[in-house]
């Protein structure tokens, strides 16, 4: 592709972007994002991905902003919601987290870290049971997730379910012992 049709190309802007983003420059990602979604503003991905950055930049109410975007031009993009979800967490606004995770975990639940997600929200509202519900439900989708068998152990703890917690603990200590093995 030619340089000057490579600037008016959104996907080659995006890729960039998550290249950019995958290497810690977030001001640069950002800049990608944004022409990305300048160039097309109807793929909600790079409104999602956008927000996202502009998230880890601090800027929470212009990220909450490209977030909506993103679940308004495609509400069935469970990916946006998710991106949505992080954003409210990290703003503070639990209920609109657990709205966006629910959301993403209805349109795909196929993927284990929306419910890792979703349960930790449940979690933060002292819903240990349904959190735990959550966390099984992404263990179901991905045995080896290290993360939602400490969450579920420490919910389990919560519940006063000591010895199943034992165990969940055990075995991501198991799994973290596996990782680290691992030849490469």
């Amino acid at each position: 592709m030619s340089g000057s049709a490579e600037m008016n190309d959104d996907a080659y802007w995006f890729s960039r972007g998550e290249m950019e983003r995958d290497a810690g420059n977030l001001r640069q990602a950002r800049l990608c994002f944004e022409r990305a979604a300048e160039l097309n503003k109807t793929i909600a991905k790079y409104w999602a991905e956008l927000g996202l950055v502009l998230s880890e930049e601090g800027e929470d109410v212009e990220a909450v902003r490209c977030l909506r975007r993103a679940t308004e031009v495609d509400p069935k993009c469970a990916e946006s919601w998710c991106g949505r979800g992080v954003v409210c967490c990290r703003s503070g606004d639990v209920d609109a987290a657990l709205f966006a995770f629910d959301r993403a975990v209805r349109l795909n639940p196929e993927v284990s870290d929306y419910w890792l997600n979703l349960g930790l929200m449940f979690a933060e509202q002292n819903e240990f049971t349904k959190a735990v519900t959550a966390f099984e439900c992404g263990l179901e989708i991905n045995l080896y997730d290290e993360e939602l068998w400490k969450q579920k152990a420490k919910c389990l703890m919560k519940l006063g379910e000591d010895v199943r917690a034992r165990h969940c603990f055990e075995r991501a200590g198991e799994i973290e012992m596996e990782r680290a093995t691992r030849p490469y």
